[in-house]
């Protein structure tokens, strides 16, 4: 098995919570206080351009959003969510589904922050501004030690204070259209090894009309979200330990996905 790219250095400890330095929290809290003051003009905006610009639907929205809301208050500690990676725009699309905007105002913890590749964001200024009003730690693939441990840093900053973080467990989108348990990233497994006990809330997302890969969904276009709450736990040691913490995460979503499939073939019959 390969292991992709991860923006995380392979060796962490708990450590690196008291190690950002007081200026890079003080601008991680502003981030925060500055999205959770405009959420309510920029939150409408998201569900609009969803629901009237591009006319997306969702399976069983309701019943998720509840879903979603008793999974939260039943976790205790910090909670991670791992979800498959199709399209540029699944964080966003996974942000309007899993809960309403009175809902994220009155916790704002549970609009999940996320970490976009910085590539694909930042190179223009209204994306820039999307991302930070939309809680993201922009990261770079193939990063440099110090990058790495930057980012690592805020992302454990951020769980421990009692936020969710977002991530792709992938590492990266799927070119197949499926989820990748043979080449991804061990980022997952470095972060829940440097905070024990995290929950995982791993998600399963996919367009039901087109689906698969692409930089955008289809105008129109029907998703379907499953989601369960994890607790990988692992007695192996350093970078085995984060591989097998890895493992059990992708597994879990692959697992998902295999009986989204069933359920679609079955369905036709």
């Amino acid at each position: 098995m390969k292991s992709g790219q991860s923006v995380m250095p392979s060796s962490l400890s708990t450590q690196s919570l008291t190690s950002l330095p007081l200026s890079t929290k003080l601008n991680l809290e502003i981030q925060r206080a500055a999205s959770r003051c405009l959420f309510v003009f920029f939150g409408p905006l998201m569900h609009l351009l969803f629901h009237v610009k591009f006319k997306y639907q969702v399976d069983n929205l309701k019943e998720l959003r509840k879903q979603y809301k008793d999974l939260l208050k039943e976790a205790k500690g910090p909670v991670l969510v791992c979800t498959n990676h199709l399209t540029l725009i699944d964080s966003i699309i996974q942000g309007v589904i899993l809960s309403s905007i009175p809902n994220y105002l009155l916790h704002f913890r549970r609009l999940p922050w996320n970490l976009p590749e910085k590539k694909n964001f930042y190179h223009k200024l209204h994306w820039r501004m999307v991302c930070y009003l939309g809680k993201c730690i922009p990261v770079t693939r193939k990063a440099s030690p110090k990058q790495a441990k930057e980012s690592t840093d805020k992302m454990l900053y951020i769980l421990n204070r009692g936020d969710l973080i977002s991530i792709f467990p992938e590492g990266k989108r799927s070119r197949t259209g499926i989820v990748d348990d043979e080449d991804f990233s061990y980022g997952t497994g470095q972060l829940l090894k440097s905070l024990p006990n995290t929950k995982v809330l791993c998600i399963y997302m996919r367009g039901i009309k087109n689906g698969g890969f692409a930089n955008f969904p289809s105008k129109g276009e029907r998703f379907h979200l499953s989601m369960k709450m994890t607790t990988p736990t692992s007695e192996l040691k350093g970078l085995r330990k984060v591989r097998d913490l890895s493992i059990q995460v992708i597994s879990e979503i692959k697992k998902m996905e295999e009986e989204y499939f069933e359920h679609e073939v079955s369905s036709r019959k």
